[in-house]
C-alpha cells in the first residue's frame, strides 16, 4: 500500500518540474511512511511513498523489468502476485524481488494493455514504457484506490493518489464549483467522477489512460466491462462460497501483522470466520463501542464471536465529547468531503490497529453493496423491471434504434435526496446558481437504459454510493493512520463470478436479504449471526451531529462558502435554523473542509475558531 504521483510533460522536465513532484510526494507521507522512491526520464517522473506490507526488504519501489526501460510504481496490493509469478517464470521472467508489485510490469511485457485482466487485487498505478515513450494509468475495477489528475496550460499532465497533493503543484487559488456544492449537499459525497474542483479528474474505476509526451489529451478507457461477462448461474452456492474462500485466504496473506474491522453483523463476521481458518493463531479483531452501550454497540456480539473463532480481541469505546474534538482532525484527513456520520469510527479502528501493530485490516465492506443487503435497492431493481416489461413493442423498438425509452428511476424516489439539491440550490448565490443545469444531480447519475437493470442499478449504486462514499471513506480514514484495508467481499473474481452469473439468469435479488451470501455460507457462522441485520460501526448519529452543529455551525456565517462567492450571506445568517440536522450536518462540514483544504487553515485553528 503506498501513494502515487508523477508527472508527464509534452517539453523535457525541468529540475524545478521534479522538484514539484517530490513536494506532491511529500503530501503522501501517512499513505507510505517506510520508504519513498522516484524514477525521472526526459518526460515522465513517477514517484511513491511506500506502507511495506509484501517484501518487506526488497519490495522497494519503482520497480522495473529486466532490461530497466519499464517502470512501474503502485497503490494497492495484487493478491494473486504468488500465481502470476508462477506463470510469468514459466514464461522465461526473471524477478529481482519478491514484490505483488513487480508482477506487473512482467505482466505488461507478455501480455501489453491485458496485463490489467490479469491483476486480482485493488491499484492504482502509473507504468511508464521508456521504449514506447508511453504512461499507463490505471485503476482498479471497484475503484478501492483513488487516483486524480489535471492538466495545465503548459502542456503537463500531473498526478497523484490524493487531491491535496495535486492542489500543491496547480496554480492559483483554487475553490469550491457550485456544482461541487449542489452534489455534495444532495448526496453527501461526490458522486465519481466528480470532484471539488474544477479543472482536476478522477480516473472512473476499470478504467486506463494512455499517455505520451505527444499525446496528453486521451481520454479514458474502460478496460474492464461487467455487461460481457457470463458464468454458469446452475452452481451459484458452490461458486460463491469458493471465490470468497479463496479471497480471504489471499487477503489474509502478508508480511506483517493482519488484524479484521468486527462488528456483529453478517459480513465482517464472515470475513474473520473464513479468514481464521488460514490464520487463526495470528489474526485479531477490533471493534467500536459507543459510551453508553446504546443499541447501535455490537462489542458484546463481536467479543463473542471471536472467542468462538479462537482470535484475539480489542474493543474501541468511543466518547461523543471524542467525537467533537477530535472532528478537525478527522477532517484534515478526509481528502474529498464525504459527509458519513459513520466516519470516526473507522478512523478510530484504524488508528487502535495502527497502534497496536496491525498495518493490514480486513473488512467486510461491501456486502450490502454487492449480495443485495438494501431493501430500496432490490425495490428498485423490480419496480424498474416491471416498468420496462409493462412497454411492450414501441419500448423496444426504441431501445434498439437508441431513442429514449421513458423514464427509470433510482435515486429520483428519495425524498432526502430531492429536499438536499432544492435546499442547496436555495443557499446559492444568483451567480453561481446560473451555473448549474436543471436537475444535475439526477441527470449525472441515472439508471442506464442500455444495460440490464439489475446490472444498471448495481453499477450506478457502485459507482455513487459504494464508490463515492464507503470506499472512498474507508481509503482515507485508514491511510490517516498508515494502514491497509482490505475487502474480500469486493474481490474482483468473486465480483466477476456473481455478476456473470447474474447476466446469465441468476435472479438473487428476487431473494430475502442477502440470500446467496447467506446460503453460501450457512455452515461457516451460527444461526443467530446469519439473520442479524446490517449496522456496521453505526454511531449514535443524532448526538454525534447536534454536538458537531452546535460546536461548528457558527462558522458557515460569513464563512468559506461565502467567501468562495458559493452561499449567499442572507442566506448563511438564517441556515441553521432552517433545515433538518442531516442537511445542516452536511453543510457545517462542507464548510469545515473547505477551511482546512482550500483555504490552509490548520487543524489547531479551526478547533480553536469552534
Amino acid at each position: 500500500m503506498c501513494g502515487i504521483s508523477g508527472l508527464i510533460s509534452s517539453t523535457p522536465l525541468s529540475e524545478k518540474d521534479k522538484s514539484a513532484v517530490a513536494r506532491m510526494n511529500g503530501h503522501l507521507f501517512h499513505r507510505g511512511p517506510d520508504s519513498e522512491g522516484t524514477f525521472a526520464s526526459g518526460h515522465a517522473v513517477l514517484a511513491m511513498r511506500r506502507l511495506s506490507i509484501i517484501d518487506l526488504a526488497g519490495g522497494q519501489q519503482p520497480l522495473y523489468n529486466e532490461t530497466r526501460d519499464i517502470a512501474v510504481v503502485c497503490n494497492g496490493e495484487i493478491y494473486n502476485f504468488a500465481a502470476l509469478r508462477r506463470e510469468l517464470e514459466a514464461l522465461g521472467h526473471r524477478f529481482a524481488t519478491n514484490s505483488d508489485v513487480e508482477t506487473i510490469v512482467h505482466a505488461y511485457e507478455s501480455w501489453g494493455d491485458k496485463f490489467l485482466e490479469r491483476l486480482r487485487g485493488m491499484f492504482a498505478l502509473a507504468l511508464w514504457d521508456s521504449t514506447r515513450g508511453r504512461l499507463i494509468l490505471a485503476r482498479d475495477r471497484l475503484g478501492e484506490k483513488p487516483l486524480y489528475y489535471h492538466r495545465d496550460s503548459s502542456g503537463r499532465l500531473w498526478f497523484s493518489s490524493e487531491l491535496r497533493s495535486l492542489m500543491s503543484v496547480m496554480e492559483g487559488r483554487q475553490a469550491l464549483t457550485p456544482e461541487a456544492f449542489n452534489l455534495f449537499l444532495t448526496f453527501q459525497y461526490l458522486p465519481e467522477p466528480a470532484t471539488p474542483l474544477a479543472g482536476v479528474h478522477q480516473l472512473p474505476a476499470g478504467h486506463l489512460l494512455d499517455l505520451s509526451p505527444h499525446n496528453l489529451d486521451a481520454e479514458p478507457r474502460r478496460y474492464w466491462d461487467p455487461a460481457t461477462l457470463r458464468e454458469d448461474p446452475l452452481r451459484p452456492v458452490a461458486s460463491v462460497k469458493q471465490a470468497l474462500g479463496e479471497a480471504c485466504q489471499l487477503m489474509g496473506t502478508a508480511d506483517v501483522p493482519v488484524a479484521v474491522a468486527l462488528s456483529g453483523g453478517i459480513d465482517s463476521s464472515l470475513v474473520a470466520a473464513l479468514t481464521a481458518r488460514h490464520f487463526s493463531r495470528d489474526l485479531h479483531a477490533f471493534t467500536i463501542g459507543y459510551t453508553g452501550r446504546p443499541a447501535t454497540d455490537e462489542r458484546s456480539q463481536a467479543q463473542e464471536l471471536a472467542q468462538r473463532l479462537g482470535i484475539g480481541f480489542t474493543e474501541v469505546e468511543i466518547s461523543d465529547d471524542e467525537v467533537i474534538a477530535e472532528f478537525p482532525r478527522m477532517m484534515a484527513a478526509m481528502d474529498t468531503p464525504i459527509a458519513d456520520i459513520a466516519a470516526y469510527g473507522y478512523y478510530a479502528v484504524s488508528r487502535a490497529a495502527r497502534s497496536a501493530g496491525y498495518p493490514v485490516l480486513l473488512s467486510g465492506t461491501g456486502g450490502d453493496e454487492f449480495f443485495w443487503g438494501y431493501q430500496w435497492v432490490r425495490d428498485a431493481v423490480n419496480r424498474n423491471e416491471a416498468y420496462l416489461a409493462s412497454k411492450g413493442w414501441r419500448y423496444w423498438l426504441a431501445r434498439l434504434s437508441g431513442r429514449p425509452t421513458g423514464k427509470l428511476d433510482f435515486f429520483g424516489v428519495h425524498a432526502a435526496l430531492r429536499g438536499g439539491d432544492t435546499w442547496s440550490r436555495q443557499l446559492l448565490t444568483p451567480s453561481a446558481r446560473a451555473t448549474l443545469p436543471p436537475d444535475l444531480w439526477l441527470t449525472k447519475n441515472s439508471l442506464d437504459p442500455a444495460l440490464p437493470i439489475h446490472l444498471a442499478v448495481t453499477m450506478l449504486l457502485n459507482r455513487t454510493w459504494l464508490q463515492s462514499n464507503c470506499l472512498a471513506l474507508v481509503d482515507r480514514m485508514s491511510m490517516a493512520h498508515s494502514v491497509e484495508v482490505r475487502l474480500p467481499l469486493l474481490d474482483v473474481d468473486l465480483v466477476n463470478t456473481v455478476t456473470g452469473m447474474r447476466n446469465a439468469g441468476l435472479t438473487d435479488w428476487t431473494q430475502p436479504h442477502k440470500a446467496l451470501l447467506v446460503e453460501a455460507l450457512q455452515d461457516t457462522l451460527p444461526a443467530d449471526v446469519l439473520e442479524r441485520k446490517k449496522q456496521g460501526f453505526t454511531p449514535p448519529v443524532w448526538r454525534w451531529m447536534e454536538g458537531i452543529i452546535g460546536r461548528f455551525g457558527h462558522l458557515v456565517a460569513d464563512g468559506s462558502l461565502v467567501r468562495q462567492g458559493l452561499l449567499d450571506p442572507q442566506q448563511a445568517t438564517t441556515c441553521l435554523g432552517r433545515f433538518d440536522k442531516p442537511f445542516l450536518y452536511k453543510l457545517v462540514f462542507l464548510e469545515c473542509w473547505c477551511r482546512l483544504h482550500l483555504d490552509g487553515e490548520t487543524v489547531e485553528r479551526l478547533a480553536g475558531s469552534a
